[in-house]
């Protein structure tokens, strides 16, 4: 068909011996939004670094714009915009510096190379910041500036891995608007994401696990609930297993932030917040990059020092007895903290052996956090070769080994398959069930729905706090998203 731009022929990629991909077959048309949804380790990195001419079929054949990936790699590179998960930035240059840099790399013109920087800077909200080292940017305003880089050459088409991981809901907004204007002058998008907000807005989307494509149409083909359909097509995942520890009444304040202030300098990160999270909640703290959600986290953890206000967590006073709080506390960072060179049962007893457990309830504990985690019979497999969704419930059990009475999870579920996710938040439930009190942040606001209530933040302050429903209902019914963004307009 002369229409199609990109032709996959029986793709299959090894590295050592695993198998990133296997058999996989498809066309992208001319002028289309192609995505590829799946898990990480699902093979959706491996597929654009193969549209890209960067790896090599180990068996198959990829063919983009007529040329092969193998004999004219160098030629597919030049012609297409590549955007991958790590931004590809220079960060000791400025955000002019890096747009003109690639700019020459792709030996745009003078002239046309300035024209382009101005607009692309005036449609992504960058124009005040071009002396800007890159580095200094948030991490919402460094993607938005390597979709430009990518842009520079106004590529016919443009390849995206992941490009709105870890990007706040209103720079993922702004994202999707500088990619909806490219695909206007008939552009072709390949885009890999763990989103189905995301897939919804493509003209057709391949959902892949371990390596393979299970399926492949319009998202309107799947019915619609696309995440229903994708979660009815994987494998079943670990059920959610009782939570490892006594239930506790859920009664009272689990957490209690009175006037929350926190500067560093000049520079206020949190501006007098309040609220209270009660025991068996779960409490969902949400806001822009740069919002004072970490801050406030760690704060709450004892890591920093108010500058004003009082924190009690677990009936501690935060600022008095630092160290008494965190023995009463659980943490998953964005990152697992977990140790990629142990084992999974290593990484477990490692936890539990900090946490003060002796072997007894570490062995007790363990066979929870192996069930939770789907790892039965896998005890012996080092971290690192572990999905990232195993890695996440991995993380999650070795938090809760010392039953904290609070647990805090820093953006749990991001990279992760929606059926992943749907796995994790039951998990989440089963928690605060049991009288654990739960807060968690989280870019992705469908998923906030989850939460028994919300609170949003914005420049340190407190813009709203109620459950999910009430503040939809208090705009008209919108999705909690557009609430999100209402807010943030409204905002002084």
């Amino acid at each position: 068909m002369s229409d199609v731009v990109i032709v996959v022929n029986g793709l299959s990629r090894r590295f050592g011996e695993r198998w990133a991909l296997r058999g996989v077959t498809l066309r992208v048309r001319r002028g289309e939004m192609f995505a590829a949804v799946g898990a990480d380790g699902s093979g959706k990195t491996t597929l654009m670094q193969s549209l890209c001419a960067i790896l090599d079929p180990t068996e198959g054949r990829v063919s983009v714009a007529g040329l092969d990936s193998v004999k004219d790699a160098a030629r597919i590179t030049a012609r297409l915009g590549y955007m991958s998960q790590a931004y590809s930035l220079y960060g000791d240059l400025t955000v002019e510096e890096n747009l003109r840099f690639f700019a020459a790399l792709h030996r745009v013109p003078g002239p046309t190379a300035q024209a382009r920087i101005a607009r692309l800077m005036r449609f992504a909200g960058l124009s005040a910041f071009l002396q800007r080292l890159a580095r200094d940017l948030s991490g919402g305003m460094q993607k938005k500036l390597a979709l430009c880089c990518s842009l520079i050459h106004e590529p016919d088409i443009m390849v995206l891995d992941e490009p709105t991981l870890g990007v706040d809901p209103r720079s993922r907004r702004e994202l999707w608007r500088i990619l909806e204007e490219y695909r206007t002058a008939e552009k072709t998008v390949v885009i890999a994401t763990s989103y189905i907000d995301e897939a919804e807005r493509c003209d057709r989307v391949a959902f892949f696990d371990a390596g393979r494509m299970i399926a492949c149409d319009r998202p309107a083909a799947f019915g619609a609930d696309l995440e229903a359909a994708l979660a009815a097509m994987l494998p079943a995942r670990a059920p959610a297993a009782v939570v490892p520890f006594p239930s506790r009444t859920p009664t009272g304040d689990a957490i209690a932030v009175r006037g929350l202030a926190r500067s560093f300098g000049a520079f206020k990160a949190v501006d007098g917040i309040s609220f209270e999270v009660r025991r068996g909640e779960v409490f969902g703290l949400l806001g822009p990059n740069g919002s004072g959600k970490s801050t406030t986290i760690r704060v709450l953890c004892g890591i920093l020092e108010p500058s004003a206000g009082e924190v009690r967590v677990a009936g501690i006073d935060v600022v008095r007895q630092a160290e008494a709080v965190r023995g009463r506390i659980g943490y998953m960072s964005q990152k697992f903290s977990l140790y990629l060179d142990l084992s999974v049962r290593e990484n477990i007893a490692f936890f539990g052996g900090a946490y003060g457990l002796n072997r007894g309830e570490i062995e007790e504990r363990a066979r929870w956090v192996l069930a939770a985690a789907g790892l039965q019979g896998s005890e012996g497999m080092l971290t690192r070769s572990l999905s990232g969704a195993l890695r996440q419930r991995l993380a999650l059990g070795c938090a809760l080994l010392h039953q904290p009475e609070v647990l805090f999870l820093d953006e749990p579920t991001a990279g992760v398959d929606p059926a992943s996710r749907r796995t994790f938040w039951t998990l989440i439930a089963a928690i605060a069930r049991s009288g654990t009190a739960v807060l968690v942040t989280t870019h992705y606001l469908r998923e906030a729905e989850g939460c028994d209530r919300v609170a949003f933040i914005d420049r340190g302050r407190l813009l709203a706090l109620d459950a999910p429903q009430r503040l939809r209902d208090a705009y008209g019914g919108v999705p909690l998203e557009e609430v999100f963004f209402r807010l943030l307009e409204a905002a002084p």
